[in-house]
């Protein structure tokens, strides 16, 4: 019985490892975002922020920590999205909850997706290893 609760549980982490994996390799298509992509530098890592009027988390902590962020000197680009009014970038990109942010790598592929209120210091060891 062990051994079963063992196996399963080594699948499940391998299941969740291939999962991640196949997510954080996503690269953001310039059709999605053809405006704001040709206008980000290409050295950068970006963050998508996705947020709604009636979000409270969205505009009393999320925001005021992603500000908190640049002040502090931290090099990225940034992009804000009404999740209702792009709906479509919300689809494409799976945003089920607001606030979240998605941290993409210079080469705009997708290496994080935060769901819910992600506090600056995670936001800033985030773009920390991009950029290592």
């Amino acid at each position: 019985m062990l051994e079963r609760i063992i196996a399963l549980s080594l699948f499940l982490i391998l299941a969740y490892l291939f999962v991640r994996k196949f997510y954080s390799t996503k690269i953001i298509s310039n059709s999605l975002l053809p405006f704001e992509i040709n206008n980000l530098n290409p050295t950068l890592p970006t963050i998508l922020y996705f947020w709604t009027e009636q979000c409270a988390q969205c505009n009393s902590i999320q925001k005021p920590a992603i500000a908190k962020l640049k002040d502090e000197g931290n090099e990225f680009n940034f992009i804000s999205f009404n999740a209702i009014k792009e709906l479509e970038k919300t689809k494409h990109l799976n945003i089920k909850t607001v606030p979240s942010t998605v941290v993409l790598n210079a080469e705009k592929k997708i290496r994080y997706i935060n769901s819910g209120y992600t506090a600056g210091a995670i936001l800033k060891e985030q773009l920390k290893k991009l950029n290592n």
